[in-house]
């Protein structure tokens, strides 16, 4: 009776979650919107801290880690190598600027509060992630997903992905061992760079002679399930081998992006998204405490000032690089500031290892709601301003062809 009541309130809580993240993601749809900010509000609001209608367990734990492990999936999927080796120096001084000026600003300010260098390397790694969701969708708004500046940070934002993915490897390992240590560091990276060897081996062989014959298996649904299999049995390689399953999913995602059937995994694969992404964000939210909440909160607003103020510095930094002027500098920096699914997998990842407290949750997770609605704001606002400057611009062009032809 005891396991049938408690397979009662497991089904009654995912149908509960699924439903309302539908809802929320329709009315933040409408509202025009992140659904990610949508999902996590949710979740704090029917979790324990508010309503108490859902309650984290062992359940939800699994499925949110399958939601976790399919948006690096997708991730990996939607990584272009010969995009990211053609992108030139712009997007790898944006990517690799953004991270070393966040790292250098926030770690000794987390080191001030925490006290403990191996949250303030954890928090430091964990606002490096970009999400650059709601970027695209107001560059495509305007009109300039085909501009120079949105293709840049298209590209940055993949290899901040892959960057993001080295780091949780390392300040995991680290921050777990709670020691710091040249010796751990050069194991790490050893390890680390084992582990990519064996993936790049294996994905040429995969790519050469299993790909190919995918499309033999004629069972239904047989390449979804190879597929997410693969990217499973890989995270749990990743995992055996000391590092984060992410990296496993991840990387699986990068080898299938470079065969013929990526186009149709990345098709099959979003239903598993769709049923398992919203449970990863609205556990997020159910797992926020309130305990402190004012000082997360301003821990919050001044971890989001450090990302506002290295997302800039990078932006004029490649602006000066490129030869831009400032506003396409200004835009750049801006285009890479929202924190999201990343941030959140830290986040969460860091909560369960017991990484980081309750107070330290919030503030990231605030991070990601501050920067998420301010984003759209400040790139609206560059974007008007870059295209009153044009059509002047063009105005005065005019304006002289039509005197000298006079």
């Amino acid at each position: 009776m005891a396991v049938q009541l408690e397979l009662a309130v497991n089904l009654f809580m995912y149908g509960v979650a699924l439903l309302a993240g539908l809802l929320v993601a329709e009315l933040s749809k409408r509202l025009r919107q992140s659904e990610v900010v949508g999902q996590i509000l949710i979740g704090i609001i029917l979790g324990p801290s508010v309503l108490g209608i859902l309650r984290p367990n062992e359940v939800f734990e699994f499925l949110s880690m399958i939601g976790m492990l399919t948006l690096l999936f997708i991730a990996g999927l939607e990584t272009d190598v010969g995009v990211i080796v053609r992108s030139g120096k712009a997007a790898a001084v944006l990517t690799l600027g953004g991270s070393l000026f966040t790292i250098f600003l926030a770690l000794p300010i987390a080191y001030l509060i925490a006290g403990n260098l191996a949250i303030a390397f954890y928090v430091g790694a964990a606002l490096c992630a970009t999400s650059i969701s709601i970027t695209v969708r107001v560059f495509a708004e305007f009109e300039k997903l085909k501009s120079s500046e949105a293709q840049t940070i298209i590209v940055a934002a993949v290899l901040d992905d892959l960057l993001s993915v080295i780091l949780l490897s390392l300040v995991i390992d680290l921050s777990t061992a709670g020691v710091l240590t040249l010796q751990r560091i050069i194991r790490i990276l050893s390890l680390m760079a084992g582990f990519f060897l064996a993936v790049l081996v294996f994905g040429i062989f995969f790519t050469k002679y299993i790909a190919p014959k995918i499309w033999m298996l004629k069972s239904r649904g047989a390449m979804l399930i190879f597929c997410f299999s693969l990217a499973l049995l890989v995270s749990f390689i990743a995992a055996y081998v000391g590092l984060s399953p992410i990296v496993g999913a991840y990387f699986a995602g990068v080898i299938l992006a470079e065969t013929e059937i990526r186009n149709n995994v990345l098709t099959e694969v979003s239903p598993i998204a769709l049923v398992t992404v919203p449970i990863f964000l609205i556990n997020i939210g159910m797992k926020i405490n309130f305990i402190s909440p004012g000082k997360a909160v301003i821990i919050g607003i001044l971890l989001s000032a450090i990302v506002v103020l290295s997302r800039f510095l990078s932006g004029i930094l490649t602006g000066i690089i490129q030869g831009q002027n400032k506003n396409s500098s200004y835009i750049l920096g801006i285009g890479m500031l929202p924190r999201g699914e990343v941030l959140l997998i830290f986040a969460d990842l860091g909560l369960t290892l017991n990484v980081i407290n309750d107070m330290w949750y919030m503030a990231l997770i605030l991070v990601v709601l501050f920067t998420t609605f301010l984003t759209p704001i400040f790139l609206k606002n560059l974007l008007l301003r870059g295209g009153k400057k044009n059509g002047q611009s063009n105005k005065d062009d005019s304006e002289g062809n039509r005197e000298e032809s006079g």
